[in-house]
């Protein structure tokens, strides 16, 4: 009787290593004599597996494989990426399910998290392979820790993490050119018990265009803004925290905006499983001063509007696929018909063998643009948008169908003459 499995690597100094025997054929080995794999990864470089882990066929229908492998991953404090990887079993391994996991830090590169993942990879499915025509082939290569060496190292950031970013464009014809600037700095304090997360940055785009008699028309649209999160931990199931906002939008008329609120998050599940399913409801109450750059619609050039926010969120990422919808309800306390409501969501799921349907959509009801300008937009600025006009919604959806068909089983990789240069 096959038993379910958990398993947890963490071996920074230990090295081990799965690889075919010298010498040892597997080609000879009818489809399905060998452990069948289908691999659910959104990040993983599988052109490099089929090239590096020849002991396993891999199948393109997930309702034929011996093992599902389903690949989650989250962004740690340090900027990496922590990996859960879950291997199903089904059919005649129905059962026999394990977890492992390993972190990979911001300075990997590419080549390094294929490694890292390679390896966890063939662990994970060194077991059941025995059993399969590959056994004969298989062999473990074991390096021993060094003599002196710790798990545990010093860290003088003190578990902070930095990150600088600016970029720029330039472009233009005869008649008009264009030029942005874009910076960011954020820095990022994460543990189990504390996150602390502040960031800062600008963008500014200025546009010139020829429009006949000798008359240019220039245009600048800028905007930056600083925020902060702090958010402790409570329990498996309950966070607490604050934010804060400073920020300046010549589209929206906002010379400067200052926000600040507490907030509260319960979990259904508790979040050590958030790589895997997660439902939250999140609260948040205070308030915002607004400076206009202009008279606003309602005759103000400054205000403090109190406000609360509430949202709901699910996230799933199983075998059949990945769902993510979240709804917020904004409202603003003191004239409560200022509300500001939006869902989104986004789905990837697998509906039968070899169909596959994926779908994503974003949709507001606006009812608190409390910045809109009095004084009614020129055409320039509408057709350069330069400024926010009125609305009462807004609204974006993407659908996408595949359906795949033929062979299961060729895992045969040819790289050759890859992209037409036509």
């Amino acid at each position: 009787m096959l038993q379910s499995v958990a398993v947890s690597i963490l071996l920074p100094f230990t090295s081990v290593v799965l690889t075919a025997a010298p010498g040892a054929q597997s080609s000879a080995a009818a489809p399905g004599d060998r452990l069948r794999v289908f691999v659910d990864c959104g990040r993983c470089d599988q052109e490099h597996l089929r090239q590096t882990v020849g002991f396993v066929d891999y199948v393109a229908d997930p309702s034929v494989a011996d093992f599902h492998v389903l690949v989650t991953t989250q962004t740690t404090g340090g900027g990496g990426l922590s990996w859960a990887v879950q291997f199903i079993g089904q059919g005649s391994f129905q059962g026999l399910n394990s977890r492992l996991s390993f972190d990979t830090p911001a300075t990997d590169t590419e080549s390094d998290r294929n490694s890292a993942f390679e390896r966890i990879f063939m662990l994970g499915l060194a077991g059941p392979a025995t059993t399969t025509s590959s056994g004969p082939e298989l062999t473990v290569t074991w390096t021993p820790p060094e003599v002196g060496s710790s798990s545990t190292t010093a860290d003088p950031w003190k578990a902070w993490v930095f990150n600088l970013r600016a970029s720029g464009d330039v472009s233009g014809e005869r008649a008009s050119s264009a030029r942005s600037l874009n910076w960011r700095v954020s820095s990022n304090r994460t543990t189990s018990a504390l996150k602390v997360n502040v960031s800062a940055g600008r963008d500014t785009r200025i546009s010139s265009f020829d429009v006949g008699d000798q008359e240019r028309i220039r245009s600048s649209r800028h905007s930056w803004s600083m925020d902060t999160l702090v958010v402790r931990s409570a329990g498996p199931r309950w966070s607490v925290g604050a934010t804060g906002a400073v920020s300046h939008s010549s589209f929206s008329n906002i010379d400067h905006q200052i926000s600040m609120a507490p907030a509260v998050e319960f979990n259904v599940f508790p979040y050590t499983e958030s790589s895997r399913r997660s439902l939250t409801v999140h609260y948040a109450a205070g308030a915002s001063r607004y400076r206009y750059t202009n008279l606003t619609i309602f005759d103000r050039m400054r205000e403090v509007v109190p406000r609360h926010v509430v949202r709901i969120s699910l996230d799933l990422q199983q075998p059949w696929g990945s769902v993510n919808v979240a709804s917020s309800f904004y409202q603003h306390l003191q004239n409560l018909d200022r509300t500001r409501t939006t869902v989104n969501g986004f789905m990837d799921v697998r509906i039968v063998k070899g169909l596959s349907v994926n779908a994503f959509f974003r949709y507001e009801r606006i009812r608190d643009q409390i910045s809109l300008r009095k004084e009614a937009a020129s055409d320039e600025a509408v057709l350069l948008g330069l400024q926010q006009l009125p609305t009462g919604y807004n609204y974006f959806a993407n659908f996408g169908i595949s359906f795949r068909f033929g062979s299961i089983f060729n895992s045969v990789v040819n790289s050759r003459l890859n992209g037409s240069p036509f």
